[in-house]
């Protein structure tokens, strides 16, 4: 059987607790799922990608979903188990575009599953669900961004950066891609546009759910707009939750202990 070369293998993601492993791997064009039981290999190998990927089994080159590594009669020899069995997808699907989030350029990381990218030679901002626990609150957010592109007036501004397409991978739909927004976090002295939009979205029915100050973007340039991000804790209008967010705008924007700031790492 044909065989993926460890040249052309890439950790994209991995999660490790006190019992697993979990691995979300590139073999060449697509990407796999496989689970390592703690203590498989030693910690070194478990954690650093360089180490862990010359120990992996041979990855089959075809449509195999999950792959379930471990030690087999003691600590001698892997055994390694393939399943194709579906992956768990985003709901939400509404815009016609759709991107293969293998073919974006990663620039930064900014948070878990959160990318600054190119596409097209343009910066934008991926955002995936690197695991199928992470799916519910990507298709939550999806949902969010639906709700304000369906119901914004044309000539209402924006609330949020603009929706460019659906992610996939392997042809599941795992996250979308919107614009850079530019601008900087919002502090005291933007309470006013800040407390203008969020009334302006629960206007048109949602509650965001988390206004840190850091999910406000200020584009600080003349005639530049307030912009929110973050939407996977958003929710229907609820008349108490609304009212709440908005009391509680004025500590957001003073709050100092970084709770929400993206820790940027440049590739």
């Amino acid at each position: 059987m044909k065989t993926v070369s460890k040249n052309e293998i890439e950790v994209l993601n991995q999660e490790i607790d006190e019992r697993n492993g979990l691995y979300r791997i590139r073999a060449g064009s697509r990407v796999h799922y496989v689970t390592i039981p703690t203590g498989t290999f030693d910690d070194d190998t478990m954690c650093r990608p360089h180490l862990l990927i010359p120990q992996l089994p041979d990855f089959p080159d075809y449509d195999w979903t999950k792959m379930q590594v471990s030690r087999d009669n003691g600590n001698i020899g892997l055994r390694s188990t393939l399943s194709s069995e579906p992956l768990a997808e985003i709901q939400e699907i509404w815009h016609p575009r759709r991107i293969d989030v293998l073919s974006l350029v990663r620039t930064k990381r900014l948070q878990s599953g959160v990318h600054e990218v190119l596409c097209e030679g343009r910066p934008a901002i991926s955002k995936i669900a690197r695991f199928e626990w992470e799916v519910p609150r990507i298709d939550r957010e999806t949902w969010a961004h639906r709700i304000l592109v369906e119901n914004r007036l044309p000539d209402e501004a924006p609330f949020a950066p603009k929706f460019l397409a659906h992610l996939t991978e392997n042809g599941r739909v795992i996250g979308f891609l919107m614009e850079k927004a530019e601008g900087t976090p919002a502090g005291l002295n933007d309470l006013k546009s800040c407390q203008a939009l969020v009334r302006r979205l629960h206007y048109l029915g949602l509650v965001h759910g988390d206004v840190n100050r850091y999910n406000f973007v200020v584009d600080r340039r003349p005639n530049g707009l307030t912009l929110l991000v973050d939407f996977e804790h958003a929710e229907g209008y609820n008349e108490e939750a609304a009212q709440k967010e908005l009391e509680s705008l004025p500590s957001e924007l003073t709050e100092e202990t970084g709770r929400g700031r993206p820790v940027i790492v440049d590739y």
